[in-house]
């Protein structure tokens, strides 16, 4: 099974705690910088570092950016940021590594005001993590995964993994309602039902019927949605993916969608 764990939380840098050097890194998560044949870049940048609030009590962070220098319109940078809270309108590796460090000193600021209200009687880290991924560019379709975690003291930390399409021939980002011709058709509870990718996550459903979410990833064969903890199952089903062939559901896509992105 998919089940995925993670971590996650907060506090803050302050002289009356015990100082910590930041560490950040660019590149992608190998590394290096990838370029494909058709001169579409990517780059990175991480900041991560941990602070001691109390004896019992540590707060971490991690968080990476993917940094797209290819791309010059605004309209899909800001609909990739968007996901990542970053303020900074300039999408540049130093505007956003800056950025990243005003997100991990807000996190470290809220653990500390946090841990004020209550505080664990024995040795944890509360910590925050998120990074960025290119599941495929194809044709101009760019599909990204964001995806991250966290604790900050409760029974369990939490996990989500969101991915977003994007055609860079239209600069417009891809959503269910340009896919499907009605996303509430009542066929789709039996079609979802009938296709998890772990079929024991269905016996921990939460809801009596499913639909199609806008957290979905696709090629021109078939398309995966991806429903987050809670979201239709119990805690414990992880995350749940749901794929489908295009050939099985063709009359439930708009004919438009499968002349444009040649779908099989």
């Amino acid at each position: 099974m998919k089940n995925l764990i993670a971590i996650c939380s907060i506090g803050i840098l302050l002289a009356s705690c015990t100082k910590t050097e930041v560490k950040t890194e660019t590149g992608t998560p190998n590394s290096d910088s990838l370029k494909t044949k058709n001169s579409f870049v990517v780059d990175s940048v991480r900041v991560e570092d941990s602070l001691v609030i109390t004896k019992n009590l540590t707060t971490a962070f991690n968080k990476q950016l993917l940094v797209f220098p290819s791309i010059k319109n605004k309209v899909i940078l800001d609909s990739i940021y968007k996901e990542t809270l970053v303020e900074s309108k300039a999408y540049d590796k130093n505007s956003l590594q800056a950025d990243l460090t005003r997100q991990m000193q807000a996190s470290f600021t809220k653990t500390k005001e946090d841990s004020k209200e209550w505080s664990p009687d024995f040795k944890q880290t509360w910590d925050e993590n998120s990074g960025m991924k290119v599941v495929s560019n194809r044709d101009n379709i760019l599909t990204l995964l964001y995806s991250g975690g966290g604790y900050s003291g409760g029974a369990h930390g939490y996990y989500f993994e969101s991915y977003k399409v994007f055609d860079l021939n239209k600069n417009l980002v891809i959503n269910q309602n340009d896919i499907l011709k009605n996303p509430k058709d009542v066929a789709w509870d039996k079609i979802l039902k009938s296709h998890f990718d772990e079929p024991e996550q269905k016996e921990m459903l939460l809801e009596d019927k499913i639909y199609p979410n806008n957290n979905f990833y696709f090629d021109d064969k078939k398309i995966t949605f991806v429903y987050n903890q809670y979201e239709i199952t119990a805690y414990a089903a992880g995350v749940v993916y749901i794929t489908i062939n295009f050939s099985e559901i063709k009359n439930l896509l708009k004919p438009e969608f499968i002349t444009q992105y040649k779908i099989k």
